[in-house]
C-alpha cells in the first residue's frame, strides 16, 4: 500500500480511537467521576492512548512480522496508560464518594403547590 494511503488510514485510525476511548473511558469508569476530573488528565490520556493504538497498529503493519520489539514497546504502553487512567478514574470516584453527601437530602422532598402536600420527586412524573 502506498505510504500516503497508509498516513490516511493512521489518522482515520486515531479520530476513531480518540472517539472510542472517550466513550469506553465514560462508561466505564462513570462520567461523574470525569466531571470532576481536570480536563489535563482526560486530554492527555484520552490523546496518548490513541496515539500508542495507532503506533501499535504501525509497528504491526511495517515489520516483517506481527509481534516484534517494536508491537510490545507500544502494547506495554498502551497498558501502562490504561492503568495509569484506572488509578486517576479510581481516586475520582473516592473523590465523588465524598463530595455528595449532602445535595441529595435536600431534594428528597419537595413542595407540590397544586396539590398542598409533600410529594416525593417520583410522584411529579404522573399527571393530574
Amino acid at each position: 500500500m502506498a505510504s500516503k494511503y497508509l498516513r490516511l488510514a493512521y489518522m482515520v485510525e486515531f479520530f476513531i480511537a480518540v472517539l472510542a476511548v472517550f466513550t469506553a473511558w465514560s462508561e466505564i469508569g462513570g462520567q461523574a467521576a470525569l466531571d470532576l476530573m481536570p480536563w489535563g488528565w482526560k486530554f492527555g490520556l484520552g490523546l496518548g492512548l490513541s496515539a500508542a493504538a495507532v503506533g501499535y497498529t504501525s509497528a504491526a503493519v511495517n515489520e516483517e512480522t506481527r509481534w516484534n520489539a517494536r508491537t510490545a514497546k507500544w502494547l506495554s504502553l498502551v497498558f501502562v496508560i490504561v492503568l495509569g487512567m484506572g488509578l486517576i478514574t479510581y481516586f475520582y470516584v473516592l473523590q465523588e464518594d465524598n463530595t455528595d453527601t449532602t445535595g441529595d437530602q435536600e431534594s428528597v422532598t419537595s413542595f407540590n403547590s397544586q396539590r398542598g402536600c409533600l410529594a416525593l420527586p417520583a410522584l411529579h412524573s404522573h399527571s393530574v
